[in-house]
């Protein structure tokens, strides 16, 4: 009996210790202020959501609310960072949608397209291209790192053939693009430093090697080669995909910059939306911040609008996502102006641009993952 009787009260005290916790954790979720972003996952946390009958009925409520509750919850960093330690050494060699490959490096899946919205923007670019058959137009998908790097995922992990998916891409498409094979050219260095082991992003030295290659085709006469020269700019870069996994926060990684060797590289930076101006491609404010891969150009932006000194009269397009962000610096000094347009947040049409800048070349830059899941990219060349 008296056996029974302690384990009942050793039951109860558990208890009440369990809805003191509860509810202490309660009253500080209650007390502390909401944060709007999270630093340590680059990313806007939910607010909390407005309440409406139409909300409810749907269900959105419920989710947002539930979000919300997540991303606001006290000591949310110490319980992510104690499941992402507890994971590891239960063998886990994924979190949060990345892979954990070898030597630290951190890889997103290979998308597989929607057919659909596949088909949508095969058809939309190819129909852009034969509208304006006299303006050369230039596509390059961009492998991402799983791609090219696949000896590094983790063991008996397997993705995408993104290279297939790139060729049925190049067989849609047909003649009325030029193609560049950037898949090739990373291939052949593999070996080299082509993406940070900490973020999605391909570096600028792979870039570079990819502009090599793609200048000819792009009508930039002479060999390249030597015409740049790269500076680091931060040696303590820590990407996206490690604030999305929560793995690799004290890698440090070096982002490089490549500047022309030679000659007059002034610019004149027009955020057309934000009607802001600038005299640089880079914004170094942005070093100081988590997300430093956004020091070329700011990030992303709706239209931007950049001239030079150029001596060349040409005018190009670029559409893109934000792999570009590295390589439209190497273009500078071939353009006497370069418009950059961003479907994700650009809500025009490609007509809208054609009419308003007197564009000679085109140049459409994806990354594989992007172009194979964006919904904008059929809006913003139909214009539908």
């Amino acid at each position: 009996m008296d056996k029974r009787k302690r384990k009942g009260r050793i039951e109860s005290l558990i208890g009440k210790i369990f809805i003191l916790s509860l509810l202490l954790v309660m009253i500080v979720n209650l007390i502390l202020p909401d944060k709007e972003t999270s630093d340590e996952e680059n990313r806007v946390l939910q607010s909390a959501p407005g309440i409406s009958l139409t909300s409810v009925m749907t269900g959105d409520f419920m989710e947002q609310w539930e979000s919300y509750l997540s991303d606001q919850f006290a000591g949310r960093n110490i319980w992510r960072g104690l499941k992402v330690s507890l994971d590891r050494l239960g063998g886990s060699r994924m979190e949060n949608g990345v892979y954990i490959g070898k030597d630290g490096q951190l890889l997103e899946d290979i998308a597989l397209p929607d057919e659909e919205q596949y088909s949508a923007n095969i058809e939309a670019v190819k129909n852009f291209a034969e509208t304006y058959s006299d303006i050369p137009v230039t596509v390059m998908l961009v492998p991402d790192a799983a791609s090219i790097l696949s000896g590094s995922l983790p063991a008996f992990a397997s993705v995408e053939d993104q290279r297939q998916m790139f060729s049925m891409v190049q067989r849609g498409l047909g003649d009325s693009v030029n193609w560049v094979d950037a898949y090739s050219v990373l291939n052949s260095h593999k070996t080299e430093k082509l993406y940070y082991k900490t973020d999605l992003h391909w570096t600028t030295q792979a870039a570079f090697y990819v502009f090599r290659e793609a200048a000819a085709g792009l009508g930039i006469e002479g060999d390249v080669s030597d015409d740049y020269v790269s500076y680091t700019v931060t040696d303590s870069f820590n990407g996206v995909l490690a604030s999305k996994s929560g793995v690799g926060l004290n890698e440090k990684e070096s982002i490089e910059i490549y500047a022309p060797a030679s000659g007059d590289d002034d610019v004149v930076v027009n955020y057309v939306d934000e009607a802001k101006k600038t005299s640089s491609l880079y914004d170094s404010s942005k070093l100081e911040t988590r997300d430093k891969y956004a020091v070329f150009l700011g990030g992303n932006t709706s239209v931007m609008d950049i001239r030079t000194v150029s001596p060349s009269g040409k005018r190009l397009l670029v559409v893109k996502d934000s792999f570009a962000n590295c390589f439209i610096p190497f273009l500078t000094p071939h353009y006497r102006e370069i418009v950059v347009v961003d479907p994700r947040y650009y809500s025009g049409t490609m007509r809208d641009i054609m009419d308003a800048y007197r564009i000679t070349d085109t140049l459409i830059l994806y990354s594989g993952n992007t172009f194979f899941t964006d919904n904008h990219i059929s809006g913003v060349f139909s214009g539908e």
